[in-house]
């Protein structure tokens, strides 16, 4: 498929808007593709042109929803994680990641996405990273997204969730890297 030609790219405007709206309203597990399709008022046949499934389109959400935050300067994505996520994303996420919040196959897909995205990150940064000699590049990605996961574990399990500055005082502190700019 030729991802200039406008037919594509409505098509995959109305899935990734139907599939946005349905994630406010129900949990992915109760999602079909026939119900994405049903709703988006495209037929199957074409879901599967754009497609392998309906994790595959999830995945196609997260990165429209995300490139905002990735497209940031790495300096405030590592510095200001949360916050700069907060600014960019979380408002329009908010109602889905309220309502996915128990769903582990949203996560997971989530979860994936991101290590990818990471690992793709760190890679083109790497110059601008300064990182001890112990710590094996490879392993930064997961101390990165292991980092912002906790974090934001711990802090949803807190009485009064912490706010994005703390949040992001937190990371910066437990973080083994240094940007060079």
């Amino acid at each position: 498929m030729n991802d200039s030609d406008l037919r594509v790219q409505k098509t995959k405007k109305a899935l990734y808007k139907t599939l946005l709206h349905m994630l406010e309203t129900q949990e992915l597990a109760s999602v079909t593709v026939n119900s994405i399709c049903k709703e988006a008022l495209i037929h199957r046949t074409t879901f599967y042109k754009h497609f392998y499934d309906k994790y595959d389109l999830l995945t196609y959400v997260l990165h429209e929803q995300f490139q905002e935050y990735f497209a940031l300067d790495i300096k405030n994505r590592i510095n200001h994680p949360f916050q700069s996520g907060f600014d960019t994303v979380y408002m329009d996420m908010q109602l889905v990641l309220e309502k996915q919040k128990n769903d582990d196959t949203f996560f997971k897909t989530m979860a994936s996405f991101f290590l990818t995205e990471f690992q793709k990150d760190i890679e083109e940064n790497m110059d601008k990273l300064t990182v001890s000699d112990d710590i094996p590049a490879e392993l930064l990605t997961y101390i990165y997204a292991a980092n912002l996961g906790a974090i934001m574990y711990w802090s949803q399990q807190m009485p009064t969730p912490a706010d994005w500055a703390q949040m992001d005082k937190l990371f910066k502190a437990v973080l083994p890297v240094k940007i060079n700019l």
